[in-house]
């Protein structure tokens, strides 16, 4: 006889039960046929022992059809999860109850044999800054939320210690500096007044140099309206600019107006949004630059201006075949102004002069 599951083992217990007593009672019958009483109880001892079988046998039939197969992603038994010591996956309650299997724990990689873990290391003055700064925001909480004299003073003191490595570190970095002349920065940029008003002499030398020597190579498109206050302002400033670096000026009108200055001007028929400029403020400026030639190596030529002094400065190369067209600025600028960012545009790196 096949074993029963765990689960139905109750059914087959009282069945076997009561076919064993119905067994007895036919025993004793028979010794004692006047008893028919005894005989029917034993038959139906029997009846019940057959009921009792076959229920057993169809609820088993049932319950693994319900269980098997098994609903994909389903828990089993064994999987189900413990809770206060009672299983409630572990019973079969049959395919329309499920149980939910936690996600197993990530596996922690252990280090391959003879290789030593890595471990961060924090330099102490890290551990010390991050303490005092928890401290000092500790006690500038406490001071402004309970402002007695003791949380004050202790916020003051916490405070005056980051003023004191604040005046040491500015103290160290100047002896650095002078210490190390490569460190200076104003070698190349002075601050002082006497070596500042030199360097702008200088520099001013250079820049006009430049601009007249470069001045067949580029142009300006001033952006201009009629009904432009500032533009009356700015166009006498930009004649000016011309005049006195050789550099031609072409006036793009937004809406068509001459200018009382340069008298004719182009109206815009589209050109300033094909340049990429969607909203024309005005005035503006930009920079127009002929496009650079080729080597005989494929290379674009350098144009190349030697000052006074015997420095010698390069026109950026135009790497567009139509043109380079920069944006200079917009609104009212002096010719101081103006000059400088032509020369920074065009012959400074960025990052080499400032």
């Amino acid at each position: 006889m096949p074993m029963a599951p765990s689960g139905d083992l109750p059914a087959y217990l009282s069945a076997t039960t009561a076919a064993i007593l119905g067994c007895i009672l036919q025993r004793v019958n028979r010794r004692r046929p006047c008893r028919g009483a005894g005989r029917r109880l034993g038959l139906e001892f029997i009846a019940v022992a057959i009921v009792s079988w076959a229920v057993g046998c169809c609820a088993t039939g049932f319950a693994q059809s319900a269980d098997s197969p098994p609903v994909e992603g389903a828990p089993t038994a064994e999987e189900a999860p413990q809770a206060d010591g009672f299983s409630y996956c572990g019973r079969k309650l049959g395919a329309w109850f499920y149980c939910v299997t936690p996600a197993p724990p990530a596996e922690e990689v252990a280090p391959k044999p003879g290789e030593q873990p890595t471990k961060v290391v924090v330099p102490p003055e890290i551990v010390e800054l991050e303490a005092y700064q928890k401290q000092l925001d500790e006690a500038g909480r406490i001071a402004s939320w309970k402002p007695t004299s003791a949380n004050v003073e202790r916020y003051m003191r916490l405070q005056r210690i980051s003023m004191d490595k604040s005046g040491l570190f500015s103290d160290l970095w100047r002896r650095v500096v002078w210490n190390n002349p490569d460190l200076d920065y104003t070698i190349q940029r002075p601050t002082g007044s006497v070596a500042k008003n030199e360097f702008d002499s200088e520099r001013q030398s250079d820049r006009d140099l430049f601009l007249r020597s470069v001045s067949a190579e580029i142009g300006v498109f001033y952006v201009y309206s009629g009904v432009c206050g500032p533009c009356r302002i700015a166009s006498p400033i930009i004649k000016e600019f011309s005049d006195r670096y050789g550099v031609p000026v072409k006036v793009i009108s937004t809406d068509g107006a001459a200018n009382p200055v340069f008298g004719p001007t182009l109206p815009d028929r589209g050109q300033l949004k094909a340049w990429g400029i969607e909203h024309a403020v005005t005035p503006a400026l930009l920079i127009f630059q002929s496009p650079t030639p080729m080597d005989t190596g494929g290379h674009y030529a350098k144009r190349t201006v030697a000052t006074v002094e015997g420095r010698t400065m390069q026109l950026r190369p135009c790497e567009q075949a139509r043109g380079c067209l920069t944006y200079l600025g917009a609104g009212v600028m002096s010719v101081e102004d103006i000059a400088e960012r032509f020369f920074v545009l065009l012959s400074k790196d960025p990052g080499t002069d400032y």
